[in-house]
């Protein structure tokens, strides 16, 4: 069984899990310092479906060098949990959260090889590669069809809602 099947599958053990967010926190942190899927997975840019169903969808998101003048990112909520980990580089997550109509700043943790982030159903953010010498890689783990739902992103002048355009959050 390749590291990608093994992944999967424990991800899958953990949606059927009473803590389910818990369960697939563990299995990232697991599959982070497995070197098979290290190597295992592609590190072209792009995001790659790897698994997904009405409970599930696992990601692969490599998210390029990030050049001097590049616009911010795009914040964006998933309406479900979702764990992040690290392969490669690092990934800048800024939060924020819903004030009246719009939204505003509310911290954020940069991510290095090896981290692992899990985030509640409500949470808002926004991610970039903090870096302009390398590549991020990640494991992007989600508590339902992420594809398949209709969700919100955040857009300028004002932040206002609108909604979610995955062109807009990956261009962006």
């Amino acid at each position: 069984m390749s590291a990608t099947d093994e992944l999967i599958a424990q991800c899958l053990d953990a949606v059927k899990a009473e803590r389910a967010a818990v369960a697939a926190k563990e299995a990232v942190e697991r599959a982070v310092r497995d070197r098979r899927l290290v190597e295992e997975l592609p590190r072209e840019a792009g995001i790659r479906t790897l698994y997904r169903a009405p409970d599930l969808t696992v990601l692969h998101v490599v998210i390029p060098q990030r050049p001097m003048a590049a616009p911010d990112p795009v914040p964006h909520n998933h309406l479900m949990w979702a764990c992040i980990g690290l392969l490669h580089g690092g990934e800048d997550n800024a939060f924020f959260r819903r004030t009246g109509d719009t939204i505003e700043p509310s911290g954020g943790r940069v991510l290095a090889e090896g981290d692992v982030l899990a985030m509640g159903s409500d949470t808002i953010h926004a991610v970039k590669n903090p870096s302009s010498e390398r590549l991020s890689s990640a494991l992007h783990v989600y508590g339902g069809d992420l594809i398949g739902t209709a969700r919100s992103m955040w857009c300028e002048p004002g932040l206002r809602e609108e909604p979610y355009d995955f062109a807009s959050v990956v261009g962006g």
